[in-house]
């Protein structure tokens, strides 16, 4: 029997679990919380290490962890930018490329 790699997110709560979900669809990178990502990143990682799927489906678990790697990191990036502001003493309130143009002035 061929196991699929694909991970899902943990469902948010009672509503969440009672809509139903496409099986074989994850939750875009994009729309996840840094904690879902991180959590996914280590299920991904966790079944890669295991070596019992298929090639392709490693492969692509490989693309879907990479992409949570890297929305985590654009989150990280994003907090970083609004702390400098802060210990700047300027309001937290800007839009993240205003943060960012500050920052780098």
């Amino acid at each position: 029997m061929e196991q699929k790699i694909g991970v899902k997110p943990k469902a948010r709560g009672a509503k969440s679990e009672a809509q139903p979900q496409d099986n074989d669809a994850p939750k875009p990178v994009g729309e996840l919380s840094f904690e879902q990502a991180m959590a996914e990143l280590e299920r991904v990682v966790a079944a890669l290490e295991s070596n019992d799927a298929p090639l392709a489906d490693s492969l692509a678990a490989y693309q879907r962890g990479a992409a949570l790697m890297r929305h985590a990191q654009a989150i990280l990036s994003h907090v970083e930018a609004e702390i400098e502001v802060v210990e700047a003493g300027q309001s937290a309130t800007l839009s993240r490329a205003e943060l960012i143009a500050q920052i780098k002035d």
